[in-house]
């Protein structure tokens, strides 16, 4: 139905409101929820009923189209037709303007969480023959190698002889393959793995793949493979065979920014950019990876020390007196094993929580600093603008996920 241009009593709807339909081929709630935040901002009216049923409606009239495509669908055929303004989410398909996951960034963050965890042995499970999902894993092998550890790819869709995709990232058809042999194939390729080794899925279902695959031979998770997913579908996750670590892929300002993208379409405005990449918001960590593989106790001991107690009042001083080693001698052995220093493990650890604070609660900067561990807000504002390029608040505006601006 075109609601712009329906009448109801005889009167037409005014003044007029666009008319914006959200067509996803796959669903997310936060996407929807990013999506729905602008749309009350805009005052648009949102036609959301392909999420009810999946169905593509035809001969759809209204003013923009919001989309998550993928290569061959009925939805794909439809977008290809219109010549409304549309905008794409996950992927520059059929040269639309598009918002995506920033895959380089996400690779380089599941690197540097399994590092910081002490792990030499690295795995990415690739099930899909999606584009960004292999720019996603090039992204986490190479940030792997330069920090001097081996990475092993496995990759289903060459094992499988999976057809190869158009350049449009096409996935790999649901119910084209055996999910039987699927996991016989994974559980071998994991059993064989030195361990212990982080693996890291291209999506949270490839990754709770790895995890029933491990059930199989009898794969201690964590202890032996430490498994990562990325796009932290609470639903998935929390129920998984084990709880599952996944990357926060910042979907709701993907859908946000999406509908940013597409009001400028609308109003003619020039785009300054016409494919806008979302870094991820964080890491949510669950059992699947909540352990140590540093090799030297005293080391672990005190980073473990560090994450348990960092919102405290404590410093590498005091840190490094839970062992009984010269600090000296402690400070050398974090440096090697861990890649930082024991005060910038410190602030690492009250930056991640002050970020996290920052984009999902309402609390003022002071109070986050204070819960985050810094010792005032204005030692947190400079470590902001020294490691993230901006101030605290700043940062909320960007990539902040609750509406602060009664603040």
């Amino acid at each position: 139905m075109n609601y712009t241009h329906s009448r109801m009593n005889g009167s037409p709807l005014c003044p007029h409101r666009p008319v914006i339909l959200i067509a996803l081929n796959w669903y997310s709630r936060a996407i929807h929820r990013g999506i729905a935040r602008y749309a009350s901002e805009a005052g648009w009216i949102l036609d959301s009923s392909m999420t009810r049923h999946g169905l593509v409606p035809k001969d759809w009239r209204g003013d923009g189209i919001i989309c998550c495509l993928h290569w061959g669908s009925a939805l794909h055929e439809m977008v290809e037709r219109t010549t409304l303004p549309v905008v794409n989410i996950g992927g520059s398909i059929l040269g639309l303007p598009a918002v995506l996951p920033d895959d380089r960034a996400i690779g380089k963050l599941a690197a540097s969480y399994f590092k910081k965890r002490g792990f030499q042995n690295y795995a990415f499970f690739l099930k899909s023959n999606a584009l960004t999902s292999r720019n996603r894993g090039r992204a986490f092998a190479d940030a792997v190698r330069r920090a001097g550890g081996r990475c092993f790819i496995l990759d289903w869709p060459k094992a499988s002889a999976m057809p190869k995709q158009t350049r449009y990232s096409q996935h790999y058809p649901a119910g084209e393959h055996d999910e039987r042999r699927l996991l016989d194939w994974l559980a071998g390729e994991i059993d064989e793995l030195p361990k212990p080794v982080a693996l890291f899925g291209e999506f949270d279902d490839p990754a709770i793949d790895a995890l029933y695959a491990c059930r199989e031979r009898d794969i201690m998770v964590p202890e032996q493979v430490a498994v990562l997913g990325m796009d932290n579908d609470e639903l998935r996750c929390e129920f998984a065979p084990v709880p599952l670590s996944s990357i926060d892929s910042n979907q709701e300002i993907l859908g946000y920014r999406a509908a940013a993208l597409l009001d400028q379409l609308l109003k003619k405005e020039p785009l300054t950019k016409r494919v806008v990449r979302i870094p991820p918001a964080g890491i949510v960590t669950r059992q699947s990876t909540d352990i140590l593989a540093i090799a030297h106790p005293h080391v672990a001991s005190v980073l473990r020390y560090i994450w348990q107690n960092y919102a405290r009042r404590i410093n590498a001083k005091t840190a490094a007196a839970t062992v009984p080693v010269s600090y000296r001698w402690l400070h050398t052995a974090f440096l090697r094993h861990v890649g930082r220093t024991i005060a910038d493990e410190i602030e690492h650890k009250r930056l991640e929580a002050a970020k996290k604070l920052l984009t999902e609660s309402r609390q003022k900067a002071r109070e986050i600093a204070a819960a985050a561990g810094f010792p005032n807000e204005d030692r947190m504002g400079r470590v902001f603008r020294r490691v993230e390029g901006m101030s605290p608040m700043a940062y909320r505006r960007r990539y902040g996920t609750v509406n602060t601006s009664s603040l």
